[in-house]
This record gives C-alpha cells, structure tokens and sequence, in this order.
C-alpha cells in the first residue's frame, strides 16, 4: 500500500524504506527521501517553503528539498495521512557538517539565527517576536477557565485535583514570566537592537536530525518560524535541563558549552538574557500536560497524559532549584545585576 502510494502520488519506485527519527523515509533510484506530516508545519507552507529556500541559496547543504506531486502539488497523501515529501541531500554534498558537542550546536544555531536576520523581510503570518506575553496571557485565561470550572463542579478525577492544587503556583509562575517580558522590554535599552530571525517551533537536540553517528544532520523545513533568537536557546536549555532532571544529573557543563559555542559568533545581549529566563519562567509543560488531558477525547490519550502531569509536578522542586541557579549563573557573568531576581524562588 505505501509503495503504491509513494508511486501513485510522485512518480517513484520505492526501493527500501528506513526510519529517520519518528519520521518515515524510502530509497528510490539512488535517492533518500523522508515524510513530515503537512499538520506538523510550524509556519506557512509558503513561508516554511521561502525559508528552505532561502538557507538553500546561501549554501546550506542539509536543508531538505521538497519534492513535488506528479501533479505540480506540495501535499501528497500517504497511507490516509497528507505530508511534504523531501529529498535529502547525498552525504558528499553536506559540506561535512558534523555536530559533535553541545559547543558544535550553540555555534551552528548561532550561524542559523545570523542568517536569518540577513533573510529579506516579509510580513510573517507565524511572527511570534516580541509577543510572547500576549500568547501566554491567552493561554493562562484558558486554564483560568478551566480552573474555575472544575472548582465550580467538584473534581472528578485525580488529575482534577491535582490540578485545582497545582493551578494557583504555576498561575503565579506564568504572571511573573510575563511580567519578566513585559518589563525587559521597558527596561532594557538594548532592546532597540534586536532582531528577530529564523528559529524553531522548540529546538532540542532532536529538532535537528541526525543521520550519521558522527553527527551529520538535516534540519526539518517544518519546524520553522520567526521569532527572537533567545527562543531556540531558552528551548534548548528547558529540554537539556528536563534530560539531566530524568537522570538525576545536576550538571551545567553542557549548557555552558551550548551557551560558549553560540557566543563566539552572536555574543547575547543583556535583553537576550533577560527574555531567555523568562522563555525558561513560563511552564510551557505544565500548559502543555493539562491543555492535552483535557482536550483528549480517547480515555487511553486522557490516562497517558494524566500520568505526564503527575511526573512533572513530582519534579517541579528540580525545576525550582534550576531557575534559581541558573538565574544567579547569568546575572553576574553576563548582565551586571541588570537580571533581576524573582524573589520567591
């Protein structure tokens, strides 16, 4: 079915098939191809599009290439589900990028971010930059509406309680993370000499897929949007904190690389360092967690995401002690007392 499917909707003969990451990709004439679903892009399909093309044209070798329909179309549709097909570039044409080391990613995402600022500018649809504080008012105004309306039915489940009890702290939580933004921009006077630029949904070490055990990599055209640099690098840092959470490793190296590699090619400025605590502030899993549980219509999807708020409450002590540490790591080295302290953590 998939290899009618593949022929059917491209053209191609599908030799073999392999697994990219969580994505499915096929052989076909010598060539690698991989499938996102078209419901995952992060941005226009004609800016996720301009922007493949724009990092193409600079000489970036492992930006993937869309490939058409056999009817001139972007969208195919495989096995029921509509995706963008992509060739991938050949190994020998990858200009040997290989990231090895949290220091390689920091100085490649830095060579990204300069890029794109260079990028010809376009009225974006998807232009998150210098709105975070209105998105995550939104957001808080929805679990507010939730809050009160389970407090108003009486829980009914373990998850409804947890969360009438969780709610107050991490609403607490997101208003200073708000608060924190809003005030860097009024504060700060490098915020006149930001730009925005091309960053990612949320950059982790997964975004980029790896395709060689020496650290090759392709970026992902879907994961696109525009937004302030410190985005990628507040992600980054959230998920490797959440990764060394799991493990119980309590250790800054690899951040201080990251942060080290970035800086000898974009050095951050003291907004950047603001905006990237309150990037880190805002409980962006907490939201995510609840806003799944409750959106879930299958009992499976409800119980699973259920058991993934009850972790990360259980964590929220490490979280805590993170924020804590790690604004007393920027302020002094890097911003002169301008970051100031969120006095309760």
């Amino acid at each position: 079915m998939f290899e009618r499917n593949v022929y059917d909707q491209y053209g191609l003969y599908c030799d073999s098939r392999f697994a990219l990451g969580d994505f499915e990709g096929f052989e076909a004439g010598g060539k690698s191809y991989v499938f996102f679903p078209k419901e995952d892009c992060a941005s226009k399909e004609q800016e996720m599009l301009d922007y493949a093309e724009y990092y193409r044209s600079i000489g970036d070798a492992s930006m993937l290439t869309l490939q058409k329909t056999k009817s001139n179309g972007n969208v195919g549709l495989i096995d029921g589900q509509e995706v963008y097909l992509f060739e991938m570039p050949e190994p020998e044409r990858n200009g040997g990028l290989h990231l090895e080391s949290s220091y390689d990613i920091g100085g490649h995402l830095a060579t990204i971010h300069y890029y794109g600022k260079q990028m010809p500018q376009t009225r974006k649809s998807h232009d998150y930059f210098g709105q975070w504080h209105k998105l995550w008012e939104k957001r808080l105004e929805q679990l507010e509406g939730w809050y009160q309306q389970i407090s108003y039915e009486q829980p009914r489940s373990y998850v409804d309680e947890a969360f009438l009890y969780s709610y107050p702290y991490y609403m607490g939580l997101t208003e200073n993370a708000i608060q924190y933004a809003v005030d860097a921009r009024l504060d700060d006077p490098t915020h006149d000499k930001e730009q925005g630029t091309v960053c990612h949904r949320r950059f982790t070490d997964q975004t980029w897929l790896v395709t060689s055990t020496r650290g090759g990599i392709i970026k992902r055209p879907t994961e696109f949007v525009y937004d302030h640099p410190c985005r990628d690098i507040a992600e980054w840092i959230r998920q490797k904190r959440y990764d060394q959470a799991l493990s119980r490793n309590n250790n800054w190296e690899d951040v201080h690389s990251f942060i080290e590699g970035y800086e000898q090619y974009e050095p951050l400025s003291t907004y950047a360092w603001r905006l990237t605590y309150a990037r880190l502030l805002f409980p962006v899993h907490y939201f995510e967690s609840i806003e799944n549980y409750y959106r879930a219509q299958i009992n499976e999807d409800k119980q699973e995401h259920g058991q993934v708020f009850f972790s990360l409450i259980e964590q929220e002590g490490e979280n805590e002690q993170f924020l804590k540490q790690f604004s007393e790591m920027i302020r002094i080295p890097k911003t002169s007392s301008r970051t100031p302290n969120v006095e309760w953590l």
